[in-house]
């Protein structure tokens, strides 16, 4: 998650001086909000693994192009979406509210699957 976060304190300081020239994202906010759902997803495994930046970049790359691909979205598409909310900074805010209500529902379904509870079970009895 630390990675995407990098990505997007770049990608709004880099934007924050440009000017506003109307143009729309390229990416529906439905469909933004899938992507940067499966974004956080892909950094949990990433962390998960213990992929670091400085010997896994190839391996890093790979995870965020096949979420892109996966969506049908390409990198310039990506980028292009988030320089206009880097502009858009409310819009952007109320955005990835749904992001993280997503993330939210997300965890705790996981939380309680039976597997999560069998393993919390099992590990309480050692």
């Amino acid at each position: 998650m630390r990675y995407f976060w990098l990505f997007v304190v770049l990608a709004f300081a880099l934007q924050s001086c440009s000017r506003d020239d109307g143009a729309r994202p390229e990416i529906n906010k439905d469909e933004l909000v899938d992507v940067l759902f499966d974004i956080h997803i892909a950094d949990g495994y990433l962390s998960y693994t213990g992929s670091r930046i400085d010997r896994n970049r190839d391996r890093i790359d790979g995870v965020y192009e096949y979420v892109l691909r996966k969506h049908n979205i390409t990198p310039k598409q990506f980028s292009n979406t988030m320089k206009y909310y880097s502009r858009h900074a409310d819009e952007y805010e109320t955005l990835y509210n749904k992001v993280i209500e997503k993330l939210t529902k997300f965890e705790t379904e996981n939380l309680n699957s039976d597997e999560t509870k069998s393993l919390k079970n099992n590990s309480g009895r050692e």
